[in-house]
Parts: C-alpha cells; structure tokens; sequence
C-alpha cells in the first residue's frame, strides 16, 4: 500500500469521525456498533473545561444555603436570581439557578438544596410523643436526659424546680382495682349489680403534664411545646403517654417561621414560589 492510499485512508477516517461529532455547545459523538445501532456519547469531559457550569448542593443548614444562593447568584454576570420552591410542611427548599423561563428555559441542572434536620431536643421529643404509649422507665429517661428543657405542670400550672419530685412520682405509679356489688330483693325478683372501676395513683403528686422548650429546627426560634400526661390503665400493664397539645397549629408557626426566615435571608437574590417542582 503506497503513501497516497495511506493518506486517503486517514482523510476518510478524519471525515467520518468530524460527520459523526454533533454540533452543539456540549461536544458529543455518534457511536456506531457492530449490529448497526447507534448511541450518542458525550465527549465533555476531554475539554480543557465544561461547557456551561453546573452543580447541585445540598445542606441542612439554613444559613448556609441561604449565603450559597446569595453569591452564587451576585457572581452571575449579569446577576439573574434564582427561583425558589418552598415545602414549609417539610422545611424543605430548592433553588434553581439556571431555570429560565418560557421563552428562554434553561437545563434546571444547576441547584442548591435545603432539608432542616430536627435538633437533638425536637427529635427526642417527637420520638416520645409519637409513641402510642410509654411505659414508666421510657418516660422517666426521657424526663432525666432533657430536663433542663423540661418544666413540670402541676395541675396544668408550671412549677419551678420540681423535676426531682416528677421522676419519683413517675416511679411510683400503681394501679388501685375496687369492685361495687349492689343486690336488691324485691317481692318478686332481685337486682344484682356490679362495677368495677380502676386508678392509677402515686404516692406522690403526679404531673399533669410538662412544657418542653427547644429549638425545633437550626435557624428557627425556640418554642414551647405544651405536653399533657395520660395514664392508661387498660391492658396487662401500665402504661403512659405524652400528647402535644395543639400540635397542629404549633407546625403551621414552625412553617411560617421557616417561609418568613428564608424570605429575609435570600432578599432579591431568589423569588420563593410554595410547593415543589421537578424540571
């Protein structure tokens, strides 16, 4: 094979390789395989750099994405913000920084990513509330390992320094069974009746309930959280249970603390749409 035919071969080879790249702003090529199919393969990554900038951060740490967005969207130039999709029920938040719009959409390839994780002292307590029941140890640790959160209510009034006297009572509940029999003899027949009724009682004053104060998630306020005590003395055994008092109206105020603390933080670098959304 002489130099000419060498040569024709490797301008064919040359041709058929330039045919096959697709022009785009991401480089890419047609592969085709033995069975004749045919597979597009980006070719990015041989670039000295990306074609166009993009990344997806993820933290749970409100000020953080807060400043993320902020200058990542003032080192745009020219500066466009972000938009912001905002699931408060479940402080979550996304910021897309290369949506666009209608006429111009963007990949939607570019993201920062919030999901607040409960503070040790909220999961704790959603732990012990979300329990069916409790038995007298479980609520007892949960008493000793959070009580410089915990208030004892004494017949639904906060009590200083009482926590001591509430971990004994706790310990010394017991149940008290009494049974009334009533027979009545008539002329002409007989009345037989009987009730039986059952308490939970403790040497000592029983709390009716406790405040729990804690910062539910990093970067929102502290809050109470008003629990009230139950005692059931259904079953084989003894047991309790914590209720939030007005939980619900408590997690539409952490919601809203939430939607108005990253209103604040983020200013004009992003607008903050309610709901979620997938590109």
């Amino acid at each position: 094979m002489d130099s000419s035919a060498i040569h024709s071969i490797g301008q064919l080879a040359i041709e058929a390789a330039a045919a096959n790249r697709i022009d785009a702003n991401t480089p890419a090529i047609i592969l085709t395989s033995d069975d004749g199919g045919q597979k597009l393969i980006s070719i990015e990554h041989l670039q000295e750099g990306r074609s166009r900038y993009r990344g997806k951060f993820a933290t749970q740490n409100l000020t953080a994405f807060a400043d993320y967005v902020v200058s990542t969207v003032d080192g745009n130039a020219p500066r466009t913000p972000a938009a912001s999709f905002v699931d408060p029920d479940n402080v979550t938040a996304t910021a897309y920084f290369n949506l666009g719009d209608h006429e111009h959409p963007g990949h939607g390839d570019n993201t920062a990513a919030l999901k607040l994780k409960p503070t040790a002292a909220y999961a704790a307590l959603l732990a012990a509330t979300n329990q069916r029941t409790l038995d007298q140890r479980t609520l007892h640790d949960f008493i000793e390992d959070w009580r410089d959160n915990i208030t004892v209510l004494i017949d639904g009034q906060p009590k200083d320094n009482a926590i001591a006297a509430a971990l004994a009572a706790v310990r010394d509940i017991t149940v008290e069974q009494a049974r009334k029999v009533q027979h009545v003899e008539r002329d002409f027949g007989a009345t037989r009746s009987a009730m039986e009724s059952v308490d939970a009682r403790s040497t000592l004053t029983l709390p009716s309930g406790f405040e729990f104060k804690a910062v539910p998630y990093e970067g929102l306020q502290e809050r109470t959280f008003r629990l009230r005590l139950g005692v059931n003395t259904g079953g084989d055994k003894l047991s309790l249970t914590l209720r939030i008092q007005q939980a619900e109206q408590l997690s539409e105020d952490i919601a809203r603390d939430f939607l108005a603390r990253l209103e604040a933080r983020l200013g004009t670098a992003s607008s903050l749409t309610l709901g979620t959304f997938t590109p």
